[in-house]
């Protein structure tokens, strides 16, 4: 295990907790990804898509998941793209270029959260 951080008082430590010295940058990107890609545009797209007149702008997804699309397709739709994108991430092992697909993902998330978003404030 690695360093600890304690944390005590005058009679000694109450107590002691992992100290997390390395969060990698890929772990980073992941999360976003997820965040952004996976839950942001998936939220953002079910509540716009609640609304009278706005339909799924991507026209691939409208064909394989339906107009419009229910909360479970959807998001099984978004994790087995996650899922794939994920296990071309490991094929990657040891290639510069491999921090390139979460981070990739998560800049389509923030551009797809971002563009539902303001579809959502002129309804």
């Amino acid at each position: 295990m690695g360093p600890t951080v304690a944390i005590s008082s005058s009679v000694g430590p109450l107590v002691t907790i992992p100290s997390v010295t390395h969060v990698s940058w890929s772990s980073i990107l992941w999360a976003l990804a997820v965040l952004l890609y996976g839950v942001g545009d998936l939220v953002t797209t079910m509540v716009g898509l609640g609304r009278d007149g706005v339909v799924e702008g991507n026209a691939g997804a409208r064909f394989v998941l339906g107009d419009p699309p229910s909360w479970v397709r959807f998001a099984v739709f978004k994790a087995v793209l996650l899922s794939g994108c994920y296990g071309g991430y490991l094929l990657l092992e040891g290639y510069r270029i491999r921090p390139a697909i979460p981070a990739g993902i998560a800049a389509i998330g923030l551009y797809a959260v971002v563009t539902n978003v303001r579809v959502l404030g002129t309804f």
